[in-house]
């Protein structure tokens, strides 16, 4: 088993973009960006949000926080391995 918290970046994909799309649901990306900021004292923009969730963008992130990411699911009521889908670690 791997201990999320050795985990500091995530190697970003389209299919985890829709995924934290459809986490967010109607809350706005401004609104999630606000709660992150509040809660967590972590600096994050609704437009970086945007570019998470639409990562073939041309400045969007190739490699994202994983502690961003845990934050997020914090204050969507989430699990961050729902992001991910299987809690396997696969290697190529």
């Amino acid at each position: 088993m791997l201990e999320l918290d050795l985990i500091t970046t995530v190697a970003w994909n389209p299919t985890f973009g829709e995924k934290l799309k459809d986490m967010r649901g109607k809350l706005s990306r401004r609104s999630l960006a606000e709660e992150v900021r509040l809660k967590f004292d972590y600096q994050v923009s609704h437009q970086y949000i945007q570019l998470l969730e639409h990562p073939t963008m041309p400045r969007a992130p190739k490699n994202v926080s994983f502690q961003l990411l845990r934050h997020i699911c914090q204050i969507l009521g989430k699990d961050v391995q729902e992001l991910f889908g299987s809690p396997k670690i696969i290697s190529q």
